[in-house]
This record gives structure tokens, C-alpha cells and sequence, in this order.
């Protein structure tokens, strides 16, 4: 047996077995150490003052090498979700059940927070004001030559090609390509970035958008960084579980 087949029966073995105290433990404290990760790298790359004139490439790759760096050091304790709307198409497809999601959701917003707050406390006051484009700092916004239902629709899809993505890599079709998953879906966050940076902020995760927002006290159209990604997700879980899992095992 191969070592990314033993990989996959360790999968299904945690999926489908009632999850012990222990499994809530570790799960929750991959995800909120991840997710801090990911909100503290992508704040720090995107803070004007501090970097200079951020291009949106340094935003792009700083934002999907952190994705990849977390993957890389939670994924195997978790999966590295570090997103809700990832953790909700995982429960969809059944990755995890009903009885995991908390431990995944609940640490996903802390971490935010963290992130934003570790992000806020090494930032000197006069870099962390609201830009010239009307949003404070590291918080995504709609760009002013769009309209909002424009700027929904583009969440909606950025994250249909996320979520699309991650039912690929738990597809057990899928079993022989996981070598390098961390970089693949960084990867797929940079070019999801360099597409949609300049129209929403390419968030695709409603933790990336809240603590940043909730320290920023900037909660415009932050609405849409909720809808947008989960209605994504919930569009491409189901597309993905009842046409391409159609008559497959899971």
C-alpha cells in the first residue's frame, strides 16, 4: 500500500469514527493558530505604510504563500481549513461531520481576531488609518468602479474555484496527486488574488475579512465577505457532491 493510500484510510477512518475530547483539541488549535497565521502574514503584506507602495503581486503572493505556509504545518492535524466557508464545504462533501464543525468554526473567528490584534500591536497608529481608498487597513473592500451586487457576484465566484479546488484534493480519485497540496492551493489563492485583489480584495474567507474589520471598526459592505464565500461554497460543495461524486465512493 502506497503511503498516500494509507494517507487516505487514515482520512476516512477520522471522518467516519465518533471524534474524542482529544480530536475537538487539536482540531480547534490547528485551526486558530492557522488562521492566525493567515490574518497576520496578509495584514502585514498589505500595510502601505510599512512596506511602501504594496503592489497588488507582493499582496497576492503574500496572501497565498501564507495559505500554503499553514497547510504546510496544520494540514495534517486538520486539514488547515482556516476559512468557514471551507470547513462548511467539507461537511457538505463529508470530509467532517455535524460534530466537528464548531471545533473548526468557533477557532477560525478567534483567530481572526488574533491575527488582526498581533497585526495591530507591532503597527504604529499612523499606519493603521483609513487609506485614501476609504478602507482601513488590511480590510477588504469593494472597489468604487464596481456596484456592490457586482462585487458579491465576484466572491460568489472566486470562491466557487476555491471550494471547487479543495473537493478536488479530497476526492479519492485524487489520491495520487496530493504531493505539494500546500503550494497547489497557494498557488490557486495567488492567481484568485492577481484576478480578483483590485475588485473585492479577494477574500473568499469571511475570518480573513472580520477581525481586521472588528479592529478597524470598518464594517462597510463587510456583509458581502459573509455571503459571498458561503454561498460559493455551498454552490460548489453541491455541484460537486451530486455530479462529479455522482455513483463514486467518498
Amino acid at each position: 500500500m502506497s503511503s498516500n493510500e494509507k494517507s487516505y484510510d487514515m482520512v476516512i477512518e477520522t471522518r467516519i469514527r465518533p471524534p474524542t475530547y482529544w480530536d475537538h483539541i487539536t482540531i480547534a488549535l490547528a485551526e486558530f493558530l492557522g488562521t492566525t497565521t493567515l490574518v497576520f502574514l496578509s495584514c502585514m503584506g498589505s500595510c502601505f505604510g510599512i512596506q511602501g507602495a504594496v503592489s497588488s503581486m507582493h499582496t497576492s503572493f503574500t496572501a497565498g504563500l501564507a495559505v500554503a505556509a499553514v497547510i504546510q504545518t496544520f494540514g495534517h492535524i486538520s486539514g488547515a481549513h482556516i476559512n468557514p466557508a471551507v470547513s462548511l464545504n467539507a461537511l457538505v462533501v463529508n470530509q467532517i461531520g455535524w460534530q466537528h464543525l464548531p471545533s473548526y468554526v468557533i477557532p477560525q473567528i478567534l483567530g481572526s481576531l488574533s491575527g488582526a490584534a498581533l497585526f495591530v500591536s507591532i503597527t504604529n497608529s499612523e499606519h493603521l488609518e483609513i487609506q485614501a481608498g476609504g478602507h482601513g487597513i488590511c480590510v477588504n473592500g469593494i472597489n468604487e468602479n464596481i456596484t456592490i451586487t457586482q462585487g458579491l457576484f465576484v466572491e460568489i465566484l472566486l470562491s466557487i474555484i476555491l471550494n471547487l479546488a479543495n473537493c478536488a484534493s479530497w476526492d479519492a480519485r485524487n489520491s495520487d496527486k496530493l504531493d505539494s497540496m500546500s503550494l497547489k492551493i497557494g498557488t490557486l489563492v495567488v492567481v484568485l488574488n492577481l484576478g480578483g485583489g483590485a475588485y473585492t480584495g479577494a477574500s473568499m474567507n469571511p475570518a480573513r475579512s472580520f477581525g481586521p474589520a472588528v479592529w478597524s471598526g470598518d464594517y462597510k459592505n463587510h456583509w458581502i465577505y459573509w455571503v459571498g464565500p458561503v454561498g460559493g461554497s455551498l454552490i460548489a460543495s453541491f455541484t460537486y457532491k451530486f455530479v462529479f461524486l455522482k455513483n463514486k465512493s467518498n
